[in-house]
């Protein structure tokens, strides 16, 4: 019998990712026409002001054990909870948070924020705001907030809002591999 290597990582990895599609395509029955007799329901995208108004989703994790992926001082991301610092997202940074509630909720917190949407206007004095975390996935055990939305618009100019709009979906960044 010939020998054999087992396989790499990578080759782990590609057929990993080729059973998850191939399920994928199963998720949906072909035949459901979401009632209407045409071709079945599919999820809108965000919309333009997704992420600007707060969101209702309270996750039931306890307070404790729920986590908010940062990359903020850390390429790699770590799970961080009750952050002073936090990359929302590639576009979007708090900074100076304090936070008022986390968990077994929405996390609602004050501070300021910048992005790539602002620049170069807030680089230097970003713009005060209330933030609000809602929403849960759990990857590889670990209870992660998904979405943020401004519970307040503090002094952030209109034009500057719009830019946002544009560019942010109010995704926080979750891990890709945990």
């Amino acid at each position: 019998m010939p020998a054999t290597c087992p396989p790499s990582a990578a080759a782990r990895a590609s057929a990993a990712l080729c059973a998850l599609a191939l399920l994928g395509g199963c998720a949906q029955n072909p035949e459901d026409t979401g009632g209407r007799g045409g071709a079945p329901e599919v999820e809108p995208p965000p919309s333009a002001t997704a992420g600007m108004d707060p969101r209702s989703a309270d996750p039931t994790v306890e307070p404790g054990t729920i986590f908010v992926f940062n990359t903020h001082g850390n390429e790699q991301g770590e799970a961080d909870q009750r952050p002073k610092n936090l990359v929302a997202s590639p576009s979007t940074t708090f900074t100076g948070l304090e936070w008022a509630g986390w968990g077994g909720g929405p996390a609602l917190g004050t501070g300021q924020v910048q992005g790539t949407w602002c620049l170069p206007d807030c680089q230097d004095e970003p713009f005060a705001v209330s933030v609000e975390l809602s929403g849960t996935e759990t990857i590889d055990g670990t209870a992660f907030y998904t979405d943020y939305s401004f519970a307040g618009m503090g002094d952030i100019p209109e034009e500057m809002r719009g830019r946002l709009r544009d560019v942010d979906s109010g995704r926080l960044t979750l891990p890709s591999a945990w």
